[in-house]
């Protein structure tokens, strides 16, 4: 009995200890982090004073600009830094460069180019036509690499002045897209997966059934590259006053191989090094106090803090009662999930309800970057699409990098849609994978199943056996009515006759331009445009209405930190109630992100058939 009351108190002291301690060191890193949050802020607040005369606003691409807010603080600390990470928002990009155009102590913008761009095409766009609006002031663009690479060269050419490192380089040999297969690396496993599908374009799953590009995939990956290829070089050669041809010459001969060669190709104006890039900079925003200082450079991500005049806010007016919604729904699309990740569809039906709802929002725009996912989930966020249309509150949708298949048909029924002219979109089309595991698991790890069942098809899906015709022509007529009801929210939504919608259709991916020729967008445009747009449908004058954004931007402060930490803490520890907690599949999925393609969902999905990363 001593024994057990030794052993018993000695534990207890033990654990009293280790509380203490792990108390104690709670308070000094929450300390540390609000010493940090203090500091930031003392910052934020000297940062006001830096703006002077003849200042340049400086845009470094090689920090990201998001589509979608950030609204957990925990994910924008840096622990190596102990700080938090600038978010910049395309919207705070584009409302930033309209208000450089106004202040008169900014002489012009400098574009920094990575050699690595972080940055969407779609969201190049959208900075390119800033940046044109920009210029309209009469202030300078000007441009500096030590490696342009296609992408950052195209958002480059908009501007009055492009300088390159002389030993750096310019990347122009057209672009490429490439889809991994997997057929053989399943056949050695023993893994036979079934693709159940309506649409002969629709070829997600066929990297786990095929080993090459279908003659479909094929003709259609060759479409919406040469389409996006061919506005590349017709924006680059009107800009440069060049002739597309000999752009496309160029890359065919692979004619940019130095950089003495981008610049007798009239690709470049000077090969500088930075530090004479300094005295352009000095000269172009006539800082001759002194010419060796360095030019008064302003982040893009700190110039919120020194706005021209208060309460010129190009996007709106934060002083007005009357709302304009800017919900963003990106991710692929899932009945249940992590809805900071992705759209998890009645998480998202439930916030434009409540926009429906509130009597001081007038217009809703819609921005949707999602390669598809769950067709319930896409009919779930139509239905409230459609609601807040006959509610008579406009709904405007922007398109973003993908607006494809379960994306598509959550927007198509909007009173207008804008499109970047590369946006992936379109992919009418459905389809179901099931797999087989069971010759693979017999095989290589002895695995056998068994079972009994009270009907034929009670555990039909199991992956330890095939499906049976009667089950794979179940599944088929799924396929089949979720197809059907696609192609008639289409053509209710487009005014377009279900003919015309299944031409149109079969799973094909159209890239923004092609999809406006076809109808299935209105035009092509930005985020800015649709904002525009809502604001006039819903009979709002340009400084009428307030932007609220869902999910609105967090500030990054101590209390949101600890909320956002607490919230974290219960997610990991599986506490939480809510259908978005993460779970062990979800978790496996994010670990194994790389291996995507060979993780079928369950259900019938609407998705874009093919991961297309473009080398840009």
């Amino acid at each position: 009995m001593n024994s057990f009351f030794k052993t018993f108190f000695a534990s207890l002291l033990a654990i009293l200890v280790s509380g203490i301690f792990f108390f104690l060191f709670s308070l000094f890193v929450f300390a540390g982090l609000l010493s940090v949050l203090s500091s930031s802020g003392s910052r934020s607040q000297k940062g006001k004073s830096h703006l002077q005369p003849h200042s340049i606003l400086h845009i470094d691409l090689s920090r990201p600009i998001v589509d979608k807010p950030v609204d957990n603080a925990l994910a924008l600390f840096d622990y190596s830094a102990l700080s938090f990470r600038h978010q910049t928002t395309l919207l705070d990009a584009v409302s930033r460069i309209e208000l450089a155009a106004q202040d008169p102590r900014i002489d012009g913008i400098y574009l920094e180019m990575p050699m690595a761009l972080p940055t969407s095409l779609a969201t190049l766009y959208e900075l390119r036509q800033a940046l044109t609006t920009f210029r309209e002031s009469g202030k300078f663009i000007i441009s500096y690499a030590d490696l342009y690479s296609q992408g950052s060269y195209y958002l480059a050419t908009i501007g009055d002045k492009i300088y390159l490192n002389p030993q750096g380089g310019l990347a122009w040999e057209g672009l490429s897209a490439n889809v991994l297969f997997y057929k053989g690396l399943l056949d050695k496993l023993g893994i036979r997966v079934d693709l159940i599908r309506h649409g002969r374009f629709k070829g997600a799953g066929e990297p786990l059934i095929l080993d090459r590009l279908s003659d479909e995939n094929r003709r259609q990956l060759t479409s919406i590259t040469h389409s996006t290829w061919d506005y590349l070089c017709q924006e680059i050669a009107q800009s440069r006053e060049l002739n597309p041809d000999s752009l496309q010459s160029y890359a065919d001969r692979l004619a940019v191989a130095t950089p003495r060669d981008a610049l007798r190709l009239r690709l470049v104006d000077s090969l500088l090094y930075r530090d004479e890039l300094r005295d352009q900079l000095n000269t172009l925003s006539h800082n001759t106090d002194d010419p060796s200082d360095d030019p008064r450079l302003i982040p893009l991500a700190d110039y919120h803090d020194n706005p021209a005049t208060p309460s010129a806010d190009l996007l709106g007016n934060p002083d007005s009662d009357n709302g304009i919604a800017i919900v963003y729904a990106s991710g692929d699309i899932v009945d249940a999930g992590d809805p900071n990740e992705q759209i998890v569809g009645n998480t998202l039906a439930a916030t434009l309800g409540e926009i429906r709802r509130d009597p001081d929002i007038h217009a809703v725009v819609l921005r949707v970057n999602s390669p598809g996912g769950s067709a319930l989930a896409s009919e779930i966020i139509w239905r409230e699409v459609r609601q807040l249309r006959q509610s008579e509150k406009p709904v405007i949708v922007s398109m973003g990098d993908y607006a494809a298949s379960g994306g598509y048909y959550m927007s198509c029924d909007a009173d207008y849609i804008l499109a970047a002219p590369t946006t992936l979109t379109g992919s009418i089309g459905v389809f179901g994978l099931v797999v087989n595991l069971q010759e693979g698991a017999s095989r290589h790890l002895g695995i056998t199943s068994d079972g009994v069942r009270t009907a034929p098809g009670a555990d039909m899906g199991n992956p330890f056996r095939p499906l049976s015709p009667a089950e794979r022509l179940y599944i088929q007529n799924g396929v089949d009515s979720v197809y059907n009801r696609f192609l008639q929210v289409v053509s209710e939504g487009r005014s377009l006759g279900l003919d015309t919608v299944d031409t149109l259709a079969g799973g094909r991916v159209w890239t923004g331009l092609q999809a406006t020729e076809h109808r299935l967008t209105d035009a092509t445009g930005t985020l800015r445009d649709a904002i525009r747009l809502a604001a006039q449908r819903a009979g709002l004058s340009d400084n009428d209405y307030a932007i609220r954004q869902y999910p609105e931007p967090e500030e990054p402060t101590f209390a949101t930190l600890l909320g956002s930490l607490s919230g974290s803490i219960v997610a990991r520890l599986g506490l939480g109630s809510s259908p978005s907690a993460a779970t062990g599949p979800r978790l496996l999925d994010r670990e194994l992100e790389h291996l995507r393609p060979l993780i079928p969902r369950s259900g019938i999905q609407a998705s874009i058939p093919f991961t297309l990363e473009w080398r840009y």
